[in-house]
């Protein structure tokens, strides 16, 4: 007969707490965790109850994880199935299987392959430290909310020392401490936990910044007088002082109650550091939930002035129904410049004015803004799309300006060499602007009050005459009704001018415009790519004490020296002498009839200008005696003479 073959049996060899079991399964598939029914059964508190188990498939054996909370290895490294082979050893929390086939029953000795060094066995548990710390790390920053964040540090405290519970006990102050979180090996959460540990370890951990370990702490002569001890029957306890912002807040308490001894210096320093960045992990999840809470807070606001804005534009919508009903414009006019009741009066009329094509006639006095008002007329107005075309009547002799209103032929007068159309010819369909129309001859205003009468133009030299479709809009410094009554000007060609009339104001009577205007021009003299100069204390004051006889293009030029003249700021120095001194427009010097006395005028004089000088200068005298173009000396002697305080 031949040999019978014996089948070899599996062999696993569990090394736990210095003590060697020999297993020899033979079962298709061998379980291993903490579990007191598992084929292996270990006794490390890291380990999970269903660990892991070890398949068998033929002649191969396979390792496969049960989702353990620490993982399962092999050969020192972290696997989830890896397939096995003899010599191969296995971790499972602290304990160590080593994994081969077992001889047949007759051959029961041990190989040589089992007897491990003390080095060997000190570099693997230096390498799984590493590892572990590592997978802290990891675990540490990959969570940015505090709670959840405080669970995972308690349970790798747990996890790394092989304790049984632990707590993060935290402190504010005098206050007693307070529990923020408390686990146990299970990863599940100690009911009763202010209960649970020893408030006096804590204390003194919180009060002296140094850990404390002690592996019986029933009996130990430190805690004889603490009663909490003895409450919890706690034996091996490490509490770590935990910091935060160079400050001891609390501290880590960890136990074990059923084991003596169960913590060593190397768990207290590995904890020790792992504590430290658990420290700085909190105070990073606390600024990330502080942002946040901002973040909503500030989310909320902005609904909040979302609501109010829509509710402010509302009321502004209805404020401007109710000021559009009391005199503010409809229409919006960029080009004319000024918020005063006295322009919202004039841009009201204008509303009315350019809605229809109707003649206007704008008076105001010279610099006011005259032409600015009718090129408002003929953008707001039916004939937008079509030419706006203006002349000075001023500015021409009669041949010159009858030839540029109602053009000419070729060699009508010397210099006609060829034909040339008239501005009303060109203006056809749309608007023609006649400035200063009261300096027109008597000649000059018949011709033009023919052409307003029948439509129609006839060139100077020519026989033909043209039809022509034009808005007249004019305007004058001068009063035409006061010429007409001295029979210097037509009055049927007044009436003819003057259908509609818009009278703008001189800028005195607006000063309130003054700001917006210097502002204005301020931004439209400046050149491309610089800054808009600022403008020094004062300056603003004295352009609108100033009365303006030239109105609002004697500011424009002012604003333009002003820019010139000066540097980075726009000094009162920079001011022309009659603006910074504040003198008079010429409508102030007309002759009223009456006799003055010279004395009380000069003193009336003297006295508001140095009372405006001293404001300006906000009460220093030599700066005051600069702007008003004296020495101080002569200042003071003045006060002393008005008897003015200064």
């Amino acid at each position: 007969m031949g040999r019978i073959r014996r089948t070899r049996v599996p062999r696993y060899i569990l090394d736990e707490k210095d003590t060697r079991t020999v297993f020899d399964l033979e079962k298709p598939a061998v379980a291993v965790g903490r579990d007191a029914t598992s084929d292996i059964a270990v006794l490390d508190l890291r380990a999970s109850r269903e660990h892991c188990r070890i398949e068998r498939h033929g002649e191969r054996f396979l390792l496969v994880d049960l989702g353990s909370q620490n993982g399962t290895r092999l050969n020192g490294l972290l696997v989830e199935r890896a397939a096995l082979k003899p010599g191969d050893q296995i971790g499972v929390g602290g304990a160590q299987i080593w994994f081969e086939e077992a001889p047949p029953p007759d051959d029961m000795e041990l190989s040589d392959t089992m007897v491990t060094s003390a080095e060997a066995l000190g570099l693997e548990a230096g390498a799984d430290s590493l590892r572990r710390l590592q997978r802290v790390t990891m675990a540490l920053n990959s969570e940015l909310h505090l709670d959840p964040l405080l669970r995972i540090i308690i349970d790798h405290l747990v996890e790394i020392s092989g304790a049984e519970r632990g707590f993060l006990v935290l402190s504010a102050g005098e206050r007693r401490p307070l529990v923020r979180v408390a686990r146990n090996f299970e990863q599940e959460d100690v009911r009763e936990p202010d209960a649970g540990f020893s408030a006096s370890i804590v204390e003194r951990v919180r009060k002296t910044g140094e850990p404390l370990v002690t592996a019986n702490a029933v009996e130990d002569d430190r805690f004889q007088d603490t009663l909490s001890i003895n409450a919890i029957r706690a034996r091996s306890v490490m509490c770590l002082p935990f910091r935060q912002r160079g400050q001891v807040m609390g501290a880590a308490y960890l136990d074990n109650r059923l084991q003596m001894g169960a913590f060593g210096e190397i768990e207290r320093d590995t904890l020790m550091s792992l504590v430290d960045l658990a420290a700085a992990a909190i105070e990073r999840a606390r600024l990330y939930e502080e942002n946040e809470r901002r973040a909503e807070e500030l989310e909320e606001l902005n609904k909040r002035l979302e609501l109010r804005v829509d509710t402010q534009g509302r009321e502004l919508s209805e404020v401007k129904d109710r000021l559009r009903s009391v005199g503010q414009p409809e229409g919006v006019y960029p080009q004319i410049i000024g918020g005063s009741q006295t322009m919202r009066d004039v841009l009201r009329l204008l509303d009315k004015v350019v809605k229809t094509e109707e003649p206007v006639l704008i008076s105001g006095e010279s610099g006011t803004g005259k032409e600015l008002i009718a090129r408002a007329i003929h953008a707001h107005g039916p004939r937008a799309r079509m030419a706006f075309l203006s002349e000075n009547c001023a500015a021409l002799t009669d041949t010159l300006l009858e030839s540029e209103l109602f053009g000419h032929v070729k060699g009508s007068f010397t210099g006609a060499d060829r034909d040339k159309k008239g501005l009303f010819e060109l203006a056809d369909n749309g608007t023609l602007f006649l400035d200063e129309v009261g300096d027109m001859s008597p000649d000059m205003q018949k011709k033009l009050l023919r052409a307003l009468q029948e439509g129609e133009i006839r060139p100077v030299g020519g026989k033909a005459v043209k039809r022509v479709d034009v808005r007249i809009v004019s305007a004058s410094n001068k009063n035409l009704a006061r010429l007409v009554r001295a029979g210097e000007f037509r009055e049927d060609l007044f009436y003819r001018l003057r259908v509609l009339t818009v009278d703008l104001p001189p800028l005195r009577d607006r000063k309130e415009d003054v700001p917006e205007l210097t502002h204005h021009f301020l931004q439209k003299h400046t050149k491309p790519g610089r800054s808009v100069k600022e403008l020094d204390e004062g300056v603003l004051e004295l352009l609108q004490g100033y009365d303006w006889p030239g109105n609002v293009r004697e500011l424009e030029n002012e604003v333009k020296r002003m820019v010139a003249l000066s540097e980075e700021t726009i000094a009162v120095e920079i001011l022309s002498p009659h603006v910074r001194l504040g003198a008079r427009g010429v409508g102030d010097l007309e002759d009223d009839g009456k006799v003055r006395n010279l004395i009380e005028l000069v003193e009336q004089v003297e006295r508001r200008e140095i009372e405006k000088a001293l404001r300006v200068a906000q009460g220093n005298k030599t700066r005051a005696a600069d702007l008003l173009g004296i020495s101080r000396f002569t200042l003071q002697r003045k006060l002393d003479k008005y008897d003015m305080t200064s």
